[in-house]
């Protein structure tokens, strides 16, 4: 049965730019279209200060209830700042969900990490029922990055109250099939308790739009170009250096353009790389607006997604589900056995190319630029699985499916 009231709890939510927030908060748009009253905890946008002072600590948005907790902290690259942005909001939501009613179902994901560690508690306490997303896992990541010792206490306890986390909520989700092995393997969940809601695309777009077309070909001035994009965040699980060291390859093939747009903790090394080596065929664009993304997408003829190596079952790039709705090829530099890989080889819309292989991609790219009517065919057959798959209005009844299914 579905709930009359939900908690949402999320740290990114509108305004922020980020990809989490634009998608949940399209989908939770749609889901109380269906009488479900929504309230969203989440944080403030990492915007000026003089923007932050005109975001209000509650409004709603087209029926959603939003309270803002925590503390309007611009950025958090640095570590010290970081943790206190997420100490900040874990305990302003905690207070807020103390004092909710105990017969409101609870909705989160991971964000941020030890949000599930918060609801177990609230649980606890009052009774409160949850249901948790896993957009990525922790400290499964950050071990595989080695960030983080894996034999260590701090390890072993945030384990610990995983587990226990995780077997208390009423349900489970996960963005990538990828992510059910990894999870019953470290907390020996059984397989029927999870359920599969893929990603969708925070552009609703009706037919792609083709690359002469796009007004962001135009502005950059690349319609003689053959161009290969990245779009979106460039964090902690994505290999940017990659792509630049590719660039820096096929520097001497002058109708290949690479554009990459977006921001994250990768951006400015991998910036400053392509400074160093003076490579002139890289174009840099921050996040664009939403409502540009259709048109920001449109302005390549392949498109690229990065997630490092050891990574699967850990994260699921959001990236993909936009490249599939804009029609184009894609060449994804991600772990054979990741959620990525999974959905090009199934839907034959794109090329995988092993991490760190500077060499294949380059070949792959080269490949595409020789023969684009393959890298059409394949954009087509991505724009199919979209249309399927991965529309806001299929991820909208995957989500009520969730609360209603026992």
């Amino acid at each position: 049965m579905q709930p009359n009231t939900l908690i949402v709890v999320c740290q990114v939510f509108y305004p922020d730019p980020t990809s989490t927030s634009q998608l949940f908060t399209d989908l939770l748009q749609e889901v109380v279209k269906e009488g479900i009253e929504i309230e969203v905890l989440c944080g403030y946008p990492p915007m000026a200060q003089k923007e932050r002072n005109a975001i209000p600590a509650r409004e709603n948005l087209n029926g959603i209830r939003i309270v803002r907790c925590g503390l309007p902290i611009r950025t958090k690259s640095n570590l010290w700042l970081r943790g206190l942005s997420y100490g900040a909001f874990l305990l302003h939501t905690g207070w807020k969900l103390l004092f909710s009613s105990a017969k409101t179902e609870i909705f989160a994901v991971t964000n941020p990490p030890f949000l599930a560690h918060l609801l177990y508690l609230i649980s606890l306490i009052k009774g409160n029922t949850y249901s948790y997303m896993f957009l990525d896992l922790h400290p499964e990541g950050l071990i595989a990055l080695e960030s983080l010792p894996s034999n260590t206490l701090l390890v072993r306890l945030w384990k610990k109250l995983n587990h226990l986390a995780y077997h208390k909520a009423r349900k489970l989700a996960v963005l990538g099939r990828d992510m059910i092995p990894l999870l019953q393997e470290n907390y020996q969940l059984a397989s029927e308790q999870f359920s599969y809601i893929p990603h969708w695309s925070a552009a609703a777009i009706p037919f792609p739009i083709p690359f002469t077309e796009s007004t962001y070909v135009q502005k950059l001035n690349v319609q003689s170009k053959f161009v290969v994009q990245y779009s979106g965040n460039m964090g902690l699980w994505h290999d940017i250096d990659i792509f630049v060291r590719v660039a820096e390859e096929l520097k001497a093939v002058t109708e290949i353009q690479f554009l990459f747009i977006g921001n994250g903790i990768r951006r400015t090394q991998a910036e400053n790389l392509a400074k160093e080596k003076q490579l002139s065929n890289i174009l840099w664009l921050d996040f664009v607006p939403q409502s540009e993304l259709k048109q920001s997408l449109a302005c390549c003829h392949v498109a690229l997604i990065s997630l490092r190596e050891k990574l699967e079952g850990v994260a699921v790039p959001s990236k993909l589900y936009g490249i599939l709705a804009s029609g184009r090829a894609i060449l994804a530099q991600v772990p054979q056995s990741s959620e990525i890989a999974l959905v090009v080889e199934e839907e034959q819309c794109g090329k995988v190319i092993p991490p760190q292989d500077v060499h294949a991609l380059s070949q792959a790219i080269q490949e595409l630029a020789c023969s684009p009517k393959t890298a059409l065919q394949m954009g087509e057959n991505g724009f199919r699985a979209y249309q399927q798959k991965y529309t806001l209005q299929q991820a909208t009844k995957n989500f009520l499916s969730f609360f209603s299914d026992p």
